[in-house]
């Protein structure tokens, strides 16, 4: 409170006059920034859905060129290469339009470091996002995400959105933290199962689990097989929020699972998945629904805890303080906060030994 007293000085009375030095306002400068930030939005989901920045890995191409390759109109085709331009993923060059170096790096479908997958998560969150006002109305979600209503396309369409960032995550965590002593790790609720995948793909000695409920996980089998280090994790099925694991291991990961979960599931969880931990393990939580204390930051995480109001009944972005507090209760010590390259939190502990 004293924080924010300082920082945006002292509120007025009812009736109070503002002090005379205040600035006027002359322009709508930030609702006008959000109106086109949210058009640039959905120009790069259009092109992501049109695997646009795939077809631009070869080089620069004109429109008409490009229009015949995805078999579209040229004409509506090179408006939203423009609008692509402006925003900065494409340039406009003399021979047509090329990825900016960083499409190229992340937009590319079948490089290392592709992340254009997730449109299909992309279109579902940000479609539950115009849902916002509606489930304040309403005092329910809106756009509720209910995995037993999903036909299955639906869940593997999401678990294919989340499987590059879950694969990403796993490099940023192996390159953050020291898993030289780790021989086996254990994915709780993991989805596609891409993080534990890729640890096995890094570490040919870690033993990988993937611990996922019956539906998901025969999804995840089928998403496996076709990716890297997918051949040796093993599934276990089961629901974190009845019973542990049957097996304890040296890590644990929690990645986008705690945020979908109420407070008191949330405890549960982790106290189970802490349960599958040997004295001494680790245990990593992560996404982005980790807030800090004041719930002004990340922003990230901040605007995810909108979005979670119109999927979810219970869902929410918890502080660092809530997840301390559950992670000590769980039977963990040394708590800690750690910033991964891609800017999400990882809450990391120690099972007491």
């Amino acid at each position: 409170m004293e924080l924010m007293k300082a920082a945006h000085g002292r509120r007025p009375n009812m009736g109070e006059r503002a002090p005379d030095n205040a600035a006027p306002v002359a322009t709508p400068a930030t609702v006008q920034r959000l109106q086109i930030a949210a058009s640039s939005a959905f120009a790069m989901l259009a092109g992501m859905q049109l695997q646009l920045f795939t077809s631009l890995s070869a080089g620069p191409r004109g429109a008409e060129a490009l229009a015949a390759t995805l078999g579209v109109s040229a004409e509506r085709l090179s408006r939203l290469l423009y609008a692509l331009s402006a925003c900065g993923l494409l340039e406009r060059r003399q021979n047509g339009f090329a990825n900016t170096p960083e499409a190229a790096k992340f937009l590319v479908k079948g490089l290392p470091d592709y992340v254009g997958g997730v449109h299909e998560l992309l279109q579902q969150l940000w479609h539950a996002d115009l849902m916002t006002a509606l489930s304040i109305r309403s005092g329910r979600p809106a756009a509720l995400h209910d995995y037993a209503a999903m036909t299955d396309d639906e869940l593997a369409a999401m678990l294919r959105g989340m499987h590059g960032s879950a694969v990403s995550t796993a490099r940023d965590l192996l390159a953050q933290f020291d898993f030289s002593q780790c021989r086996s790790l254990l994915d709780v609720g993991g989805g596609s199962g891409g993080l534990v995948a890729a640890f096995c793909a890094a570490r040919p000695d870690v033993i990988g689990v993937l611990f996922e409920l019956s539906r998901t996980a025969a999804l995840a089998a089928g998403i496996l097989k076709d990716v890297p280090g997918g051949n040796r994790v093993t599934i276990e099925t089961g629901d974190i929020l009845v019973a542990p694991p049957h097996e304890r291991h040296d890590a644990v990961v929690m990645r986008a699972l705690v945020q979908v979960l109420s407070p008191t599931d949330a405890a549960r969880a982790i106290r189970n998945a802490a349960a599958a931990l040997r004295p001494g393990g680790a245990i990593y939580i992560t996404g982005g629904g980790i807030l800090d204390n004041d719930r002004l930051a990340p922003i990230g995480a901040v605007f995810l805890n909108v979005t979670f109001m119109n999927l979810y009944r219970v869902g929410a972005s918890y502080t660092e303080t809530e997840y301390a507090d559950w992670l000590t209760a769980a039977g963990c010590e040394d708590v800690r906060r750690a910033i991964l390259p891609t800017g999400a939190s990882v809450i990391h502990a120690r099972k007491h030994r």
